[in-house]
């Protein structure tokens, strides 16, 4: 969730790491986005961090890999891939296994650390596919449950993330104009909860603290048309949560979603969606093989169906 430095010895690290690509074709498009942490690989993890990342991400089948915390480390994840890449940012990069052909940043309007996207090629079919941070204060773990629903809405705004998703999508206006022809998928860390999992099913679950919130970064991207393709997929959230941030234990335990895959566009459509959580510094079993898995945060993977 918070940011740090990504260190050289990472990016050495990485650099020895080596992992080769499928090759065969895919009839759908499968999107994996990933806040990595690799400053945790470089102080604490040393190789098998960094080895651990590019083999789940090999493992995963991924086409489309949205990475926040990239820190110097796009090149080399790209090489072990055999993937298209685009470094947008020191925080933000895309992989494809499609071409990719166009780019977009928009640092006018908001900071390339934030937001940036590019257009795939995916055997003729076109796709946007856009990288999202946002700001990790105030932090989502802080939530102050015993407030009232308006004072929990009224902490989340004094931050800055309801008005930076405003000026992405304000940004996206004419990318979203042509949605049907061109869809739009964004993904990224959006450090904060969706409305759709604070709902009066779980109100007393997950420490919910008897609250449903009307978080309003997910209604400002439900507005604007996106659909959150992991609740799609998933939508009894009492039967599963989705986790990609855990913090606390017994009583105080948390387990949170705060990284997305939204998409929007009648060329889309989510036949399956999965979260992926693995402990820091721990083996984490995968598609049925044990991993060292190396970041604070869980991954999300979308499978599209292209129409």
């Amino acid at each position: 969730m918070k940011l740090g430095t990504f260190a050289t010895g990472a990016l050495l690290l990485c650099m020895a790491c080596s992992c080769v690509a499928p090759e065969e074709e895919r009839e759908d498009l499968k999107v994996l986005s990933w806040n990595v942490w690799h400053r945790g690989h470089s102080e604490k993890y040393a190789g098998k961090g960094c080895r651990g990342t590019l083999d789940i991400l090999k493992q995963s089948g991924a086409d489309v890999i949205t990475m926040v915390e990239t820190y110097g480390a796009a090149n080399q994840v790209a090489d072990a891939l055999g993937y298209y890449h685009r470094l947008l940012s020191d925080n933000l990069s895309i992989y494809s296994r499609y071409p990719i052909v166009e780019t977009y940043l928009f640092p006018e309007k908001i900071s390339t650390f934030n937001f940036g996207g590019v257009m795939i090629d995916v055997d003729g079919r076109k796709v946007r596919v856009f990288d999202t941070w946002l700001h990790y204060l105030p932090d989502a773990t802080d939530v102050p449950v015993d407030l009232s629903e308006r004072e929990i809405v009224e902490w989340e705004m004094s931050g800055t993330r309801d008005e930076e998703v405003k000026k992405m999508l304000e940004t996206l206006r004419p990318y979203l104009m042509q949605a049907d022809s061109i869809p739009v998928i964004m993904a990224g860390d959006f450090n904060t909860h969706s409305h759709l999992d604070w709902t009066d099913a779980v109100r007393e679950m997950y420490g919910h603290g008897g609250k449903t919130v009307a978080w309003p970064v997910s209604i400002e991207m439900q507005k604007a048309g996106f659909v959150d393709s992991f609740r799609e997929m998933n939508p009894d959230v009492a039967k599963n949560i989705g986790t990609t941030w855990r913090y606390g234990q017994g009583a105080d335990k948390r387990n949170d979603r705060i990284d997305y895959i939204y998409y929007t566009g009648r060329g889309l459509e989510a036949v399956a969606s999965e979260s992926h959580n693995g402990l820091l510094g721990r083996p984490y079993t995968f598609c049925g093989r044990e991993f060292f898995y190396a970041s604070d945060h869980g991954f999300v993977l979308t499978t599209f169906k292209l129409k």
